[in-house]
């Protein structure tokens, strides 16, 4: 009776992991689907200069509010199925941590919408400037540290060095569009190569957690 009591215990949890998984990928899938239809939808705001929080003062804005809210469920299921699947000491604790600001980050992004460049300053915008680049800095960080848990676990050593190739390139890329704002040329363009790679770090990492978990399921049945 005990052993049957776990096994239906480890399978519940097999397969909360696994719906955690795949909320990640819908979340982080939408955000992409957003983003890129946004750049047909609204061709007035210049992809090589402007960011894309700039879409959420457009006639298609609610597309960008999706975005941010739907990144920010996607981190946070992430953030919790890493927290319950990965070891249980590491500095990837701290990287979780720092994952959990940036979906919270992500939720004050689509709360206080940008400025626009020749738009008068409001409180709204001045959070919004104040908030991103502490949250795509907590980001960077908690890729990199995150990343390193993967190396500590059998299940996860299968992307550890490409979840750990991402997670790098994205340290120059936050240099790149840090410098890119202060000087004011290819700002947009810097933000959208950051993208990508952080939505490529997601889709595989909870692709990843998806499969353990319904491995984990499947050995439990």
């Amino acid at each position: 009776m005990p052993m049957r009591i776990n096994r239906t215990t480890d399978r519940t949890e097999a397969r909360r992991l696994a719906t955690l998984g795949t909320l990640a990928i819908a979340g982080t899938v939408w955000f992409v689907l957003a983003i890129v239809a946004l750049h047909v939808l609204s061709p007035e705001i210049d992809p090589v200069h402007r960011p894309t929080s700039e879409y959420a003062g457009g006639p298609f804005g609610y597309l960008m509010t999706s975005a941010f809210v739907s990144l920010s469920i996607a981190t946070w299921a992430l953030t919790v199925g890493l927290y319950r699947n990965l070891p249980r000491a590491g500095l990837h604790r701290a990287g979780l941590s720092l994952l959990a600001i940036w979906c919270v980050g992500l939720l004050v992004a689509a709360t206080f919408p940008i400025d626009f460049n020749d738009a008068p300053q409001t409180l709204a915008g001045r959070i919004h400037a104040t908030n991103g680049p502490i949250i795509f800095l907590s980001l960077t960080t908690a890729t990199n540290l995150v990343s390193q848990g993967f190396k500590k676990d059998l299940r996860w050593q299968p992307i550890y060095r490409f979840a750990s190739v991402l997670a790098l390139l994205m340290i120059p890329e936050f240099a790149a569009g840090g410098l890119a704002r202060a000087t004011g040329t290819g700002a947009g363009i810097a933000q959208r190569v950051f993208i990508v790679t952080f939505a490529t770090w997601f889709l595989v990492v909870a692709t990843q957690l998806r499969s353990i978990a319904i491995h984990d399921a499947e050995r439990t049945t």
